[in-house]
């Protein structure tokens, strides 16, 4: 069973947390840090948690700051940030390595899903007043604002930001998984991120991909052509 670690937050919210996650039978709750202190020793203990999920007070009210403490947890696990108030701060948590974005008044059913979707690779981003990440610049995907990523790298970004994973991609495209994994690869490098939740974040924020787009099957036929 995968473990979880909440950190940062009131105690009795952390406490109401590890319930409703105990409950689901999805994860084990193998801690609780108050402050990042205990943040920092529980993710160098050798039973390191799989999952952080990170409350958006522990660095009190500086995103920057807070931002920090996201990319020291997203180091060696998975990290839901929770407590995001708007997309300017869901968009630094995602830069800054977390996989998951959650407002703070999330249902227990969200709080489940979005671990569970977490733990299998994916992204999940939950705010008050939108679906996903809004982008904080225009919406362009010009050569000219983004790395000459080739037409089969964008199919692959776009078909990640849409929850895809690799077997999935790989048969949508007719290639390989192998395959698959090699052009996220190089598509993180080009554009300079460790993580495939930042991969997404540039996605939208670059306008390759955009958050009321939903893609039906076929939904390859949808993409640009590959080049």
């Amino acid at each position: 069973m995968s473990t979880v670690l909440l950190a940062g937050g009131p105690t009795l919210v952390r406490a109401a947390m590890a319930r409703v996650i105990e409950a689901s039978g999805l994860l084990d709750v193998v801690g609780q840090a108050a402050d990042e202190t205990r943040l920092r020793a529980a993710l160098t203990a050798p039973a390191r948690p799989d999952l952080v999920l990170l409350d958006r007070t522990l660095r009190g009210g500086n995103i920057a700051q807070f931002a920090e403490a996201v990319r020291i947890a997203s180091k060696p696990a998975r990290t839901i940030v929770f407590g995001i108030a708007d997309a300017r701060e869901a968009d630094a948590c995602l830069r800054a390595g977390a996989t998951g974005v959650l407002a703070a008044d999330v249902t227990a059913a969200q709080l489940v899903a979005a671990t569970e979707t977490v733990l299998r690779g994916g992204l999940v981003v939950v705010l008050e007043t939108a679906p996903a990440v809004t982008p904080l610049r225009p919406r362009t995907a010009g050569p000219d604002v983004i790395p000459p990523l080739s037409g089969r790298e964008r199919q692959v970004l776009t078909l990640l930001a849409h929850g895809h994973e690799a077997p999935a991609i790989a048969d949508a495209l007719g290639i390989s998984p192998l395959t698959v994994k090699t052009h996220i690869a190089n598509l993180l490098a080009k554009i300079g991120v460790r993580h495939r939740g930042q991969a997404i974040a540039f996605a939208y924020a670059h306008g390759i991909v955009t958050p009321s787009a939903t893609l039906v099957d076929p939904f390859v036929a949808r993409l640009p052509a590959a080049s």
